[in-house]
């Protein structure tokens, strides 16, 4: 199957390339924190008893950083969002949906702060894409029809920022906005044509095959 270029999704890489290097530092400095409680002796922590006891702890919580700076390094350089001859893919760091052309109505440009100027976002949300150094960037907003699965379980999915607050479209936040309206618009088209030209193929039942088919009048018995 013919399909187009795969374009990162920046909402997704950018954000979770922000503060990348601190998390592993973090994981880092709680395993190193851990060997010094253990390589001190016992009588350090005379005074302070509990910390012998709890220090598993640090161990613990130095894994779970660890493998939670481990998933913002994937989720980086995971998403996209790919055209094809059926339909467009969104791959999430987590997640893959595709949406049929049949359920897109149009596309066309607009800038992320246009789009979630108004909408209820989270503060760290809301500091990302609608940042002086975002804000202005555009994004390929696809009108949609009909959606495949339900709003909720989309939105938990794949977020926020990949939908419009209207819960009406996609917005696709990729560098070259321009390259992806194209595809969308080229692939799009074919659909089409490959839709109207099945529909002018389409075989047609015989006369024949119609008599055949069609009910019979049921005769009348004779008395």
């Amino acid at each position: 199957m013919d399909t187009g270029k795969k374009h990162p999704l920046l909402v997704y890489r950018i954000r979770y390339r922000q503060h990348r290097a601190f998390h592993f530092i973090l994981a880092i400095a709680l395993f190193a924190l851990y060997a010094v409680v253990h390589g001190q002796p016992s009588a350090t922590w005379n005074s302070i008893p509990w910390v012998p006891s709890l220090d598993w702890l640090l161990p613990l919580a130095g894994v779970g950083v660890l493998g939670y700076a481990i998933f913002r390094l994937l989720a980086a350089s995971i998403p996209y969002v790919q055209c094809s001859e059926r339909n467009i893919k969104i791959q999430a760091p987590l997640y893959q949906v595709v949406f049929s052309y049949k359920r897109v109505r149009e596309a066309h440009p607009n800038t992320l702060f246009h789009m979630f100027e108004n909408a209820k976002l989270s503060r760290s949300a809301r500091n990302f894409v609608l940042s002086d150094q975002y804000g202005g960037h555009t994004a390929i907003v696809i009108e949609m029809s009909s959606w495949p699965m339900s709003m909720r379980l989309m939105r938990f999915w794949l977020g926020n920022l990949v939908f419009a607050p209207d819960n009406r479209a996609l917005v696709l936040w990729v560098e070259d906005w321009m390259g992806l309206n194209g595809e969308l618009s080229d692939y799009k088209d074919r659909w089409r044509e490959r839709k109207r030209q099945a529909q002018g193929n389409a075989p047609r039942a015989s006369v024949y095959q119609e008599v055949i088919q069609s009910p019979q009048p049921k005769k009348k018995k004779k008395k």
